[in-house]
């Protein structure tokens, strides 16, 4: 990563590596969590913020990620606190570097920038190619479940791309 172009500093660098090492601790002690973990495949599950409407699932393929190689980001929407794919949810995906530099966004790629997608099955793959390797956040945002709109919710994973 070119440091010239992050004002970041290294204690938010330090906060990013603290988060995932919590989850991985959490997760080979046994201990669940429903506000994250991620397991030793790469998959990230988490309740959205607010209401808590969902249960948002990541898995890039292939993990660990690596720069220069494309990751296809699998997200799977659940309904709350069970494992039942819930359809039919708008929504975006952003990823953003650990500075907060926006690099990638869903609707801009589909040609709708700032419009939520659409999801009929509850499940869609993103294909992404991370170019730097470092910290990332992967940001999901639910606009609205079975044709409703809701307050938006998300859902925010810490990504490390080598």
């Amino acid at each position: 990563m070119d440091k010239t172009n992050c004002k970041c500093s290294d204690f938010n660098r330090s906060i990013v590596v603290s988060i995932l090492a919590v989850c991985i601790l959490s997760i080979s002690s046994g201990a669940s969590s429903t506000t994250h973990a991620q397991t030793s495949l790469g998959i990230m599950k988490k309740t959205t913020s607010g209401a808590g409407s969902l249960t948002v699932l990541v898995q890039p393929a292939p993990y660990p990620i690596i720069k220069g190689v494309q990751t296809n980001l699998k997200v799977t929407f659940d309904q709350k606190a069970s494992n039942t794919v819930q359809p039919h949810i708008d929504y975006d995906l952003t990823i953003s570097t650990i500075c907060g530099k926006r690099v990638f966004q869903a609707s801009t790629l589909a040609e709708h920038p700032n419009q939520p997608l659409h999801t009929a099955e509850g499940v869609v793959t993103i294909p992404y190619t991370f170019q730097q390797a470092d910290g990332y956040v992967l940001n999901v945002t639910v606009y609205g479940i079975l044709f409703s709109p809701i307050i938006p919710e998300s859902a925010k994973f810490p990504m490390n791309v080598t």
